[in-house]
């Protein structure tokens, strides 16, 4: 088996900000550390090993480092945009934990309205009250859409995923953040403003915010 340096260092980790890093990609997977597997992303296709571990986590059975360090350091806005995002149990309860810890304070995920999705939404909105109620900094507003419909000819046909992170545009090759356990990859470190996609999420969130035939 080829041997090859185990995870990417992220640059929020080292407290760089994540918009002053240069945009660059990287696959989540499970890395090899001292004593065990554990969440990690590379600047490379998974080995064989570190993909197999991963996959036999299941969906919403990891995260990538990068993002959940990016999300906890996150001072302002927290905006997801994936179709399948709230379709499982094992990702919210992952992202439950996630922004628990985050203290951005606008959150907003533009979803799909998939089985159970309603309920588990809930999951994340009651993290308003519990926030308030520990006194933890300013509680964040969590805002969830499940109006994405693509057949609606009002909304734009979105086939990939997206997060605004602060002022930084990440692209998503699978579900947001890592979450899904076939090798996909991220690309970070893109200009959320030279993009245009704050632009675009708040004219989408108008959108689905007004309703359509």
């Amino acid at each position: 088996m080829m041997i090859l340096p185990n995870a990417v260092l992220s640059d929020v980790t080292r407290g760089v900000p994540a918009a002053a890093s240069l945009p660059r990609i990287v696959w989540p997977t499970m890395v090899l550390g001292e004593r065990s597997y554990e969440e990690g992303d590379l600047e490379w296709f998974p080995e064989d090993h570190c993909y197999r571990e991963r996959a036999k986590l299941g969906i919403g059975g990891a995260m990538s480092r990068v993002f959940r360090d990016a999300v906890r350091l996150a001072s302002n806005r927290v905006w997801l945009l994936d179709e399948q995002l709230l379709r499982d149990d094992k990702s919210v309860r992952l992202l439950v934990r996630l922004f628990g810890d985050t203290s951005a304070t606008d959150i907003k995920i533009v979803t799909a309205s998939k089985e159970g999705a309603a309920e588990r939404a809930n999951w994340l909105k009651d993290l308003e009250k519990e926030r308030q109620d520990s006194n933890r900094g300013t509680p964040p507003r969590i805002q969830i859409s499940l109006n994405l419909n693509k057949a609606a000819k009002e909304v734009p046909d979105i086939h990939d995923r997206f997060a605004v992170i602060d002022d930084v545009l990440w692209h998503c090759g699978a579900t947001i953040g890592g979450l899904h356990n076939a090798i996909n990859a991220m690309t970070i470190g893109w200009s959320a403003h030279t993009t245009h996609a704050i632009d675009f999420f708040n004219q989408l969130w108008g959108i689905l915010e007004r309703g359509y035939d």
